[in-house]
């Protein structure tokens, strides 16, 4: 991207943790964005049952579909089902028809979204506790790939 772009590159998906920071960091990316991981925060604005299902899911549990808002999004599987509804017979909707109000389960007050790093997601803890650990998982990285140069060389 550089050849033709000298902007801000932000990189984001499947970032939970310092390392996957790091990574982004060595693709090239100026910033990591990460979405998910700080919705499983004690100050996070979300349901603690939401909370507790991200800590409790992996990858398979992400349903990418449009039937909510005709928008694909990811969505909580188990949320689905407990919305009433069965996350591998949703019907098929017409993608190029947006509608956010008219389905009696809307996304995000009974569906909720997550993306597909939610299973490196294990708790919910305060967000200064988490950026904490997340110094220390970047620097940790950042230490093993010295050592793993330093060991080929």
């Amino acid at each position: 991207m550089r050849r033709f772009y000298d902007g801000p590159i932000i990189l984001s998906g499947a970032i939970t943790t310092g390392g996957a920071i790091l990574a982004a960091q060595a693709m090239g990316a100026d910033l990591a964005y990460m979405g998910t991981r700080f919705i499983a925060t004690a100050e996070a604005n979300a349901a603690d049952t939401y909370k507790t299902m991200i800590a409790g899911s992996a990858a398979a549990d992400i349903l990418y579909t449009p039937f909510f808002t005709g928008v694909p999004g990811n969505y909580l599987s188990p949320s689905i089902r407990a919305a009433g509804l069965d996350p591998d017979s949703l019907p098929q909707v017409d993608k190029s028809a947006m509608n956010f109000g008219s389905s009696r389960v809307k996304a995000w007050r009974d569906v909720w979204g997550a993306g597909q790093g939610v299973g490196t997601i294990e708790d919910a803890p305060p967000v200064a506790e988490l950026v904490e650990r997340l110094k220390r998982e970047y620097a940790a990285a950042r230490t093993r790939l010295g050592a793993a140069a330093y060991s080929a060389a």
